[in-house]
């Protein structure tokens, strides 16, 4: 009797095992273009204009979720010159900065992807949507002056942050996909550009006699829009069909 139950607990050890390898697995390469919205410089929410790259990876849990982690590298470049705000060219800041990103959520298919049936034209288009929770690290340079580069005000700091991104996804072939998604990331930090800490640290006054100081109720964003090219690996004939 002991034999037998040491026998179907290593088979059933074994099935789960097999089950969760069986799983389908996404690979990817992502290229994109963002923008960040905070303090400096233009106030549009989407307006990508420096390029961005990552990687990502998901583990499909059943047809319509999948678990996902991305890494991805984001650039700041914000100029008081460019903005629409008249008071935000009189004061003609500027900042540059680099992000590394990394998050991890839940990507939900508003369509459930049907595994045996991928290939067909109903099923090769997936809307879905990704958010969980993330943490970038960041390192930049702020300026009160542009034209005085030497006078810079070196910043850096590491916060959370939450994604909120939409997609679609277009099934090329059994093992690759074609990715297209843009999102928002909302930071806890009015530090992306530098801001919140140089005027923390220096209390600068500008000639008319005004302090200067940042909106110290509203956080920085970044919002990304991208392509992503997906190599599929694994098996989904563990899920039932859905049609």
């Amino acid at each position: 009797m002991t034999k037998l139950k040491f026998s179907f607990i290593k088979l059933f050890i074994f099935f789960n095992i097999a089950t969760i390898w069986a799983q389908q697995n996404e690979l990817g390469m992502v290229v994109g273009s963002g923008n960040y919205v905070g303090d400096i410089g233009r106030e549009q929410y989407f307006y990508p204009n420096k390029t961005g790259w990552g990687i990502v990876f998901k583990r499909t849990i059943n047809p319509w979720f999948s678990a996902r982690l991305n890494l991805n590298y984001f650039q700041i470049s914000a100029k008081d010159s460019e903005a629409e705000s008249a008071g935000r060219r009189i004061r003609n800041f500027s900042s540059e900065a680099d992000i590394l990103n990394f998050d991890v959520g839940i990507e939900y298919n508003f369509i459930a992807r049907n595994p045996f049936l991928q290939l067909q034209s109903i099923h090769k288009i997936t809307p879905y949507f990704f958010t969980g929770i993330g943490l970038g690290s960041y390192s930049g340079k702020f300026y009160q002056n542009i034209s005085n580069k030497s006078a810079a005000y070196k910043f850096n700091g590491a916060n959370l942050n939450i994604p909120m991104v939409l997609g679609l996804k277009y099934k090329v072939s059994s093992h690759f996909i074609i990715a297209l998604e843009t999102g928002a990331y909302y930071y806890f930090t009015d530090n992306l550009d530098g801001t919140s800490g140089f005027y923390g640290n220096e209390k600068k006054i500008l000639n008319d006699g005004i302090i200067p100081t940042t909106n110290l109720h509203s956080n920085d964003w970044y919002t990304f829009t991208s392509v992503s090219f997906i190599y599929t690996f694994g098996d989904l004939s563990c899920f039932f069909n859905l049609y």
